[in-house]
C-alpha cells in the first residue's frame, strides 16, 4: 500500500523541527543576555552536548531492539518533553539553576530525536514508499532560513524572552505532525541476527565499520568549527562591528543567506547522487567547509562574513544529506539506528569541545586567533576525509 503525500508530510515535518532547531544558534545570546559569564555559558551548552552525546547512541540502541517504541513514539516523546522544558525556561528566574536545568532538558530533548527523522525516510523507502529526501532537507533548511530571520527580528522587538515561547510552539506544531505520519516497520530479523545485534558494542561497531569511524572523526573537525562560529556567532559579530551593534539582527541575516543557499544543493541532492558517487561530494564538500572557516577567519566587515556564509551552499549543505546516504549505504540494516547515532555522534562532540573549549578561548584570546584555531581543525577535518574516503569506497 502506498501512503499518501509522505514527501509532503516528511518535507513538513523537517520544516517545522528546523523552525524550531533554529533558535539553538541563540542559546549563547540568551544565556548571556540571562547573567552567565562567557566560560558558564560555554559549560552549560558543553552539557547539553555532552548529555546528547551520551544519550543519543543509548535511545538509537533501545530503539533498535524494543518491539513497542519505534522511531515515531520516540520522537514524539521528545517533543512532549521539549514543550514542557519550553514552559519551564520562560518563567526561569535569570542565572537561576532552574534555568540552567530547563536549557539543558530543552535542548538535549528537542535535538536527541534528529537521526531518527534520518532512519525513517530509509525505512519508508526500503518499504517500497517513495520519499524524496534531498527535497525534504532542502525545505527543512528553507525553514531554518525563515526561523532564523524570524528570530532575529522577534528579538529585536521582544528581547530574549522571545527564545522559549518561539521552541515551545514548534515543538508542539512538530508533534502534531509527527503524528500524521504512517508508523515505520520493523524489519523481521533472524534469530542470528539478533545475537549480533545484541553484541555489538560501540567499540565493535567502529571496528566493523572503519571508514564510517573515519568519516565521523572527520566531523568531529568540522562540527568544532561550524558549532564554534554557530555558538559565539554574537561573539564574533560584536568583534566586526562592535557592542552597539545590531548584532541579533545581522545574526539572522547570516543565518538566513547561509540556509537559503544550501536549497539549491539540497533540493538538488538526487541529481548530484547521479552525477557524482557520494564519496566524490563528501570530499568536495569537506574541502569547500575549509574555504568557508578560513574566509570567516579572514572576515573584517559584515559583506565578507555574509559571504563565508554564503559558502555552507558547498559546504554544510552538501555533507549533511551526502554522510547520510554514506551511512545508510555503508552500515547493515540491523545497525541502521546505531550508523545514524554515531554520524550524529561526530557532530555532537565537534559542538561539545566548540562550547566547552570556546567560552574559554574567547576569554583569554581574541576572536581571530579562535576563528585560526578553528580554521586549522577544518583543514585537519578536510584530510582525515579524504583518508578515508580513498582508503575504502562506498
Amino acid at each position: 500500500m502506498k501512503y499518501k503525500y509522505l514527501t509532503l508530510k516528511y518535507a513538513l515535518i523537517n520544516a517545522s523541527f528546523m523552525m524550531g532547531m533554529c533558535a539553538a544558534t541563540y542559546a549563547y545570546n540568551f544565556l548571556s543576555q540571562s547573567g552567565f559569564s562567557d566560560s558558564k555559558v560555554g559549560l552549560i551548552i558543553t552539557a547539553v552536548s555532552l548529555v546528547g552525546l551520551i544519550l543519543s547512541p543509548l535511545a538509537a540502541q533501545f530503539v533498535d531492539k524494543s518491539e513497542k517504541i519505534d522511531e515515531k513514539a520516540f520522537i514524539s516523546g521528545a517533543m512532549i518533553a521539549s514543550i514542557v522544558a519550553a514552559v519551564l525556561l520562560a518563567f526561569s528566574p535569570d542565572g537561576s539553576v532552574l534555568m540552567i536545568l530547563a536549557d539543558i532538558i530543552l535542548f538535549t530533548c528537542a535535538t536527541i530525536g534528529y537521526p531518527f527523522f534520518n532512519t525513517m525516510a530509509f525505512i519508508y523507502e526500503k518499504d517500497g514508499q517513495t520519499i524524496n529526501y534531498g527535497l525534504c532537507r532542502g525545505i527543512g533548511s528553507l525553514a531554518f532560513a525563515v526561523g532564523s530571520f524570524l528570530i532575529g527580528k522577534l528579538w529585536g522587538l521582544m528581547g530574549k524572552s522571545v527564545l522559549p515561547w518561539y521552541l515551545a510552539v514548534f515543538c508542539a506544531i512538530s508533534l502534531l505532525i509527527i503524528r500524521t505520519m504512517p508508523t515505520p516497520s520493523k524489519s523481521p530479523v533472524l534469530e542470528e541476527t539478533q545475537e549480533v545485534r545484541k553484541d555489538l558494542s560501540y567499540i565493535e561497531f567502529f571496528r566493523k565499520y572503519r571508514n564510517v569511524a573515519m568519516v565521523t572523526l572527520a566531523l568531529i573537525f568540522f562540527y568544532f568549527t561550524h558549532m564554534l562560529i554557530s555558538t559565539y556567532a554574537a561573539k564574533i559579530i560584536s568583534n566586526i562591528v562592535g557592542e552597539n551593534g545590531n548584532v541579533e539582527s545581522i545574526q539572522g541575516t547570516a543565518s538566513f543567506i547561509a540556509a537559503v543557499l544550501e536549497l539549491p544543493a539540497m533540493f538538488g541532492f538526487s541529481k548530484l547522487c547521479e552525477k557524482f558517487s557520494i564519496n566524490q561530494l563528501l570530499i568536495f564538500a569537506a574541502v569547500m567547509y575549509s574555504v568557508k572557516h578560513i574566509a570567516t577567519w579572514l572576515a573584517g566587515s559584515v559583506p565578507m562574513l555574509y559571504f563565508a556564509y554564503a559558502l555552507q551552499m558547498f559546504s554544510y549543505a552538501i555533507i549533511t544529506p551526502a554522510v547520510v546516504y554514506f551511512t545508510n549505504a555503508n552500515v547493515n540494516e540491523e545497525d541502521r539506528n546505531k550508523g545514524q547515532a554515531v554520524t550524529m555522534m561526530g557532530t555532537t562532540i565537534g559542538g561539545l569541545l566548540a562550547s566547552s573549549i570556546g567560552g574559554t578561548l574567547f576569554q583569554v584570546t581574541g576572536v581571530s586567533t579562535v576563528l585560526l584555531i578553528g580554521a586549522l581543525s577544518s583543514c585537519i577535518g578536510t584530510v582525515l576525509m579524504i583518508f578515508a574516503l580513498n582508503k575504502k569506497k562506498a
